[in-house]
């Protein structure tokens, strides 16, 4: 599930208030408790940041339901990593090794 707000997060953070947005990124990227964000926030209390906390997530994830792009995000890199498996058991060639270059550039581009 952190997994999941962290994708999110990078893809619509900047939709959510700063409040939101800053909480999130506090608890699910720098891993701090509610303590820490609290005081990290200006010393205010920790039932307001759990409250940024709940409601930013809520809001990821209506996000992602009406958009989608988290899943759209892993199904091309799922697609990916299977092309990448082909090659790696195809004979060698210099058009193996340009399809690999293409996917790295294009994983590099999603990851971005």
């Amino acid at each position: 599930m952190n997994e999941d707000i962290v994708l999110l997060l990078d893809i619509y953070g900047e939709l959510l208030p700063k409040s939101q947005q800053t909480a999130l990124d506090l608890r699910f990227n720098s891993d701090l408790s509610l303590g820490e964000i609290a005081e990290e926030m200006g010393g205010i209390s920790r039932q307001s940041v759990n409250d940024f906390i709940k409601k930013g997530k809520n809001r990821l994830l209506e996000l992602e339901e009406v958009l989608g792009s988290a899943a759209k995000f892993r199904e091309i890199t799922e697609e990916l990593d299977k092309v990448s498996e082909v090659l790696e058991s195809a004979p060698s060639s210099s058009e193996n090794a340009r399809i690999k270059q293409s996917i790295s550039k294009i994983k590099n581009v999603l990851n971005s």
